[in-house]
């Protein structure tokens, strides 16, 4: 378990950098990605072309993983997120990664869910 929190880690400390590290460390050459707007990754190609365009306007600046909770070939993250565009708006907001391996601690499958901040008390 303690193998894939830091796999998973090493994905996030990219994003925080903005530099991308040989992906075949941590994902299968066929992986799926799912961003939380529906957008879809297939295969190490095309998240690398998608982390270098999101990376010429945009700078992670905070990705704190509050929690693993971990079953069998299967892990899910929840984290705190926040970033900026260079026209100096912040997003930031809740997540979880679903995140399926397969037998050599890669990643196959990830998706990524999340809640909006901040949080709205309709009957507060």
């Amino acid at each position: 378990m303690r193998q894939r929190e830091e796999i998973i880690k090493t994905w996030l400390d990219m994003w925080l950098g903005q530099e991308l590290l040989p992906l075949e460390a941590v994902f299968t050459p066929n992986v799926h990605y799912y961003e939380f707007q529906g957008r879809a990754y297939e295969g190490i190609d095309e998240i690398r072309r998608w982390f270098n365009t999101w990376n010429k306007e945009n700078h992670v600046t905070k990705w704190d993983v509050h929690r693993f909770i971990h079953h069998q070939d299967t892990t899910m993250v929840e984290f705190f997120f926040q970033s900026e565009n260079t026209q100096g708006e912040t997003r930031e907001w809740e997540g979880i990664y679903l995140v399926e391996w397969n037998g050599e601690h890669k990643i196959e499958k990830l998706q990524e869910f999340y809640c909006h901040l901040p949080h709205e008390k309709p009957f507060a």
